[in-house]
C-alpha cells in the first residue's frame, strides 16, 4: 500500500505540469497559423508570379463578387480570348479587372466591358495597359487582405506571430524547468538509495543551448514590446481623435430652425475662433462623417493634426492648400485619413462603391459662413495619387469637362442626378489599398442653398 501511495502522486503532479506547457503549444500553434493562413493568400502567390488585388466594386458580379481576391498572371496580349477576364490599368492608372469583348490585336488594343455594365468600356485598352490574365478567384480573402495591408494591420499581424512563438518557447522553457527539477529529485533520491523513485522521476537536463534561447526570448520580448506599444498609441490616438470630434459636434452643432434645407446649424463664430483655419463642416446623415473642414498653408499641416491643431494620427478633413477656401473653384478636393480600425473620418467613402449604399445616401452637406451646399453625389471610384484627377482646375474648362466626364463613366454607382458642366464640384479623397497609392474619389456636385451655417441668408 505505501508503495502505492509514493508512486501515484508523481504521477498526478507530472500530468499537471504537463498540462500547461501543451495548451501553450496548442495556442501559439494556432496564432502562427492563423497569421501564416491571413498572409499565405497574397505572399505566396506573389513569389510564384502572380499579382493579386482585392475586387472593390461590383462591375463583374456575379462572377467576381465584391471582397474577392483575384490571382493574376502576366501573358502575351495576343494569347487573350475574348471573353476571357483581365486585369489592366485604365487611362487614370487605376487597375481594372473587366471581361474581353474584342481583341484587336490589329490596333494592339482590347475591348472590354464588366459583365454587371450596360455599356462597354468608353475607352480601348492598349496592349502596354495589361497586367494579366485573371486566373482565380477566391470570395471573401480581399476583404482579408484589405486588413492587413495597412500599417497598423501589419503591426498586429507582426505581434501576433510574436505572440505565437513566445508561447511556444515559454512551453519549451516550462518543460526545461521541469526536467531540471526532476533530475534534482532523481539525483537527491538516488544518493538516499531509491533508485525506482529516480527512475520514476525520470528526465535528463538538458544539454547547453541555454544562452541561446534567452537572446532568442529577450529579442522576441523586444518585438511584443514595441508592437505592443505602437498599437497601444495608435489605439489611444484613435480614441482621443473621436472624443475631440465628438466633443466638437456637441459644442458646434445643433439642429436647424424650421423652414431651412439644411439638416445642422454650425456656430462658425465660435468655431472660428478656436482655428481660423476651418472654412466649413462637412456632414452625412446616417454615416461617421460630422467634421469641420481645414484648409492649411500645405497639404502636411492637418495630415496629423486635429482641427485645434493638437497632433493626432487621425488628422483632420482638409482641403488641398492649393485650391480656394471659398468653394468657388470648379473643383475642389478634399482629403480625410482611411481609418480602417475605428470607421472614422473618410473611411466610409468605400461604401459608395456599392448600389445600395449610394441609394441611401446619395447627398451630403457642406456648410460655411458665406453659403451652404447639398452635395449631389455624382460619382465614386477608384483613382491613382498620381492620376489627373488630383489635378487644381479652377475654370469650367476643356480640362474640366474632361475630368468630369470620366468620373461620371468610370463611377461604381448610378447616381441619381445629372452632372453639370456648369457646377462647382468637390472630390472627397480617401486611401484605398488595391494597388500602390490607390485612393477612392467620390465626386459631389455643390448646389447652393438659401443659408450660411444652417442660418437663412438675409
Amino acid at each position: 500500500m505505501m508503495s502505492a501511495k509514493k508512486t501515484s502522486a508523481p504521477r498526478k503532479k507530472r500530468s499537471e505540469g504537463k498540462l500547461i506547457p501543451a495548451l501553450c503549444n496548442i495556442v501559439g500553434t494556432v496564432l502562427f497559423a492563423a497569421v501564416l493562413l491571413l498572409t499565405l493568400p497574397l505572399a505566396a502567390p506573389r513569389l510564384l508570379g502572380y499579382d493579386v488585388f482585392d475586387v472593390l466594386s461590383g462591375s463583374m458580379e456575379p462572377e467576381l463578387p465584391v471582397g474577392s481576391a483575384v490571382y493574376v498572371r502576366a501573358v502575351e496580349p495576343t494569347e487573350v480570348d475574348v471573353d476571357e477576364v483581365i486585369a489592366f490599368y485604365n487611362s487614370e492608372g487605376n487597375v481594372v479587372v473587366h471581361r474581353v469583348v474584342t481583341n484587336r490585336t490589329s490596333l494592339g488594343e482590347f475591348v472590354t466591358k464588366g459583365d454587371a455594365n450596360n455599356v462597354e468600356d468608353r475607352e480601348p485598352i492598349p496592349y502596354d495597359a495589361l497586367l494579366g490574365r485573371v486566373m482565380l478567384h477566391i470570395p471573401v480573402v480581399g476583404r482579408f487582405m484589405a486588413l492587413y495591408s495597412s500599417n497598423v494591420g501589419k503591426v498586429y499581424l507582426l505581434l501576433t506571430a510574436a505572440c505565437g512563438v513566445m508561447l511556444n518557447m515559454l512551453a519549451d522553457r516550462m518543460r526545461a524547468n521541469s526536467r531540471a527539477h526532476a533530475e534534482a529529485l532523481a539525483e537527491a533520491a538516488s544518493e538516499l538509495g531509491v533508485a525506482e523513485l529516480a527512475q520514476e522521476a525520470g528526465m535528463v537536463i538538458p544539454q547547453g543551448g541555454g544562452w541561446m534561447r534567452v537572446v532568442v526570448v529577450i529579442f522576441l520580448l523586444a518585438i511584443f514590446a514595441g508592437s505592443g506599444g505602437v498599437v497601444v498609441f495608435v489605439n489611444m490616438q484613435h480614441k482621443q481623435s473621436d472624443e475631440v470630434y465628438e466633443e466638437a459636434s456637441q459644442r458646434f452643432v445643433a439642429p436647424t430652425p424650421e423652414g431651412v434645407v439644411a439638416p445642422i446649424t454650425i456656430d462658425f463664430a465660435e468655431l472660428q475662433a478656436v482655428n481660423k483655419d476651418v472654412i466649413g463642416w462637412i456632414y452625412c446623415e446616417g454615416t461617421p462623417i460630422n467634421y469641420p473642414v481645414l484648409r492649411g498653408t500645405d497639404n502636411d499641416e492637418y495630415l496629423h493634426h486635429d482641427y485645434t491643431h493638437e497632433y493626432n494620427i487621425d488628422g483632420s478633413i482638409f482641403v488641398d492648400s492649393e485650391n480656394k477656401g471659398d468653394f468657388t473653384d470648379a473643383n475642389t478636393i478634399i482629403y480625410g485619413h482611411h481609418m480602417g480600425l475605428t470607421g472614422s473620418m473618410f473611411t466610409c467613402l468605400k461604401y459608395w462603391g456599392e448600389q445600395d449604399f449610394y441609394d441611401e445616401h446619395p447627398v451630403m452637406w457642406l456648410l460655411t459662413p458665406t453659403r451652404d451646399y447639398q452635395v449631389q453625389l455624382v460619382s465614386g471610384h477608384h483613382v491613382s495619387a498620381i492620376s489627373g484627377y488630383y489635378d487644381i482646375i479652377r475654370e469650367h474648362d476643356a480640362k474640366f469637362n474632361s475630368m468630369l466626364a470620366d468620373a461620371v463613366n468610370e463611377s461604381d454607382f448610378d447616381s441619381l442626378f445629372e452632372a453639370s458642366p456648369d457646377a462647382n464640384y468637390v472630390m472627397l479623397s480617401t486611401c484605398a489599398y488595391i494597388f500602390d497609392n490607390a485612393r477612392y474619389a467620390l465626386h459631389g456636385m455643390l448646389v447652393p442653398i438659401d443659408s450660411a451655417g444652417g442660418v437663412p441668408l438675409k
